[in-house]
């Protein structure tokens, strides 16, 4: 049995043996929250353990995850790029969420990453030497992102620890220990999470017995504990950042802050952001944004695909060619194939599937690099035939960058833009007049970014 599961049999002892009863078994099956800090534990919603044979079928991911040891591990696939796996038919407000982790190999940075409405709503991020609780931006109710807290953790590489997280109205509290805790408050927590995902930057860290409950209420005593708390996190050590970390730290708190409880402040960003707006509506070609222009892609592709039955061939040889290379795959695997036949969960199958792609190509099988050669030769065909439908981001975004630059030249656009520029203005004078300090902080972090690229200079 792992270190991780030993309290949890323990507490399934202890129940057996003190109430011995047919319902005190089954009440031992149920897991309960340790060394909660706000909330009173209510109803179990959602538990996990990455069992294969029982693992839930409501988690999203593929080969960049994997169950192994007994948990979920980050996989080699794709290691490089930040991946998340996501639990499917989230619904959860006051609740007590809790995991076990371990940072190993090349992660450096996990997070429970909960939202609603499609926006996140918070972010507890786990780095190896501290973690920390962020709210994000909401533009929709005229919110800043914000560092509730943050707590220097010893760090313990390949060693699992459990994280708690409980959240309560506007309130949260993320806690490793007694002593390890981040307390913070905020608006925007104040939600239903209808998103929860797990977020590594890189590969080699696992979760494990991710659980959810229910909050029935705060604990009676938590007023005089939510102070001696808040007191204990204000005079704790500030984790160390280079400059140019500590400049972006200050600033998104002084931002907060003041967009929580300064009209005035309010007021000017409010004005920039109306002259911005107004501007961007005037000439939109101008200042579209990446993501406009992906769902302009995405409909182009569409229209172009529902006209031309073409488009429909090719498209489909492509996906031929792709479950040819499946095929393949799996034909080098037959455990794979008969767990297929038995019915295993389709995120499971997929991740495995990609963990064999992953070794065959790390072995330079030749049947699989020509079958992938075979499949981007379709996908080029398809792509020469109908280019509209395949451009770039990039591109578009030159096309963008092009018009703006010829907008430089009419008397009307400079006129309006300057005024943005002015509002602009406006509200950094007011920031830094807040907090002076702030000044020397981004000239500090300045002189180091230079330092550094002079550095970088071959």
């Amino acid at each position: 049995m792992s270190m991780r599961n030993i309290n949890l049999a323990i507490w399934h002892f202890v129940c057996l043996c003190c109430l011995g009863t047919p319902w005190a078994s089954a009440l031992a099956e149920m897991p309960v929250p340790k060394n909660v800090m706000m909330c009173h534990p209510g109803e179990l919603l959602f538990s996990d353990d990455f069992d294969p044979a029982t693992v839930s079928d409501r988690w999203f991911f593929r080969g960049e995850f994997a169950l192994r040891d007994g948990a979920l591990l980050r996989t080699d696939v794709d290691p490089t790029n930040v991946k998340r796996v996501f639990l499917k038919e989230a619904s959860f407000h006051n609740t007590i969420i809790q995991f076990d982790f371990k940072l190993s190999g090349k992660t450096t940075d996990l997070r429970l990453v909960t939202g609603s409405g499609g926006g996140y709503n918070s972010i507890t991020q786990i780095r190896p030497d501290h973690f920390q609780v962020n709210t994000p931006v909401d533009r929709a109710a005229g919110m800043v992102p914000a560092h509730l807290g943050e707590c220097i953790r010893q760090a313990k590489p390949d060693q699992w620890q459990t994280l708690t997280v409980e959240y309560w109205n506007d309130e949260v509290v993320a806690h490793l220990s007694a002593s390890e805790f981040v307390i913070g408050r905020h608006p925007i927590i104040d939600r239903t999470r209808t998103y929860f995902a797990f977020q590594f930057d890189f590969s080699g860290a696992s979760i494990d017995n991710v659980r959810v409950w229910k909050a029935n209420g705060q604990r009676d005593d938590w007023d005089e504990r939510r102070q001696q708390l808040a007191m204990s996190q204000s005079q704790r050590a500030a984790v160390p950042r280079d400059p140019v970390d500590r400049y972006r730290y200050e600033y998104t708190q002084l931002k907060s802050r003041l967009t929580l409880n300064d009209s005035a402040y309010r007021d000017l960003v409010a004005k920039h952001a109306n002259l911005q707006n107004a501007l961007h509506e005037a000439y939109p070609e101008a200042f579209i944004t990446h993501k406009q222009v992906s769902k302009r892609i995405a409909k182009k592709k569409q229209q172009i695909k529902s006209a031309e039955p073409e488009f429909k061939v090719l498209e489909t040889a492509v996906h031929r060619a792709r479950r040819a290379e499946d095929d393949y795959i799996l034909s080098t695997k037959p455990q794979l194939t008969q767990l297929k036949a038995e019915g295993i969960p389709k995120h499971r199958f997929e991740s495995e599937l990609g963990q064999v792609r992953a070794q065959r190509e790390a072995a330079g099988d030749k049947q699989l690099a020509a079958l992938v050669a075979a499949t981007a030769a379709c996908q080029t065909a398809l792509e020469a035939r109908f280019p509209a439908a395949f451009e770039t981001v990039d591109a578009q975004i030159g096309k963008r960058n092009a018009r703006r630059k010829q907008l430089d030249e009419d008397p009307g656009f400079r006129n309006r833009n300057r005024e943005v520029v002015d509002a602009g203005r406006a509200v950094k004078e007011y920031e830094e007049q807040a907090a002076p300090h702030l000044v020397k902080l981004a000239a500090d972090a300045k002189a180091y970014s230079d330092s550094q690229r002079s550095v970088d200079k071959p």
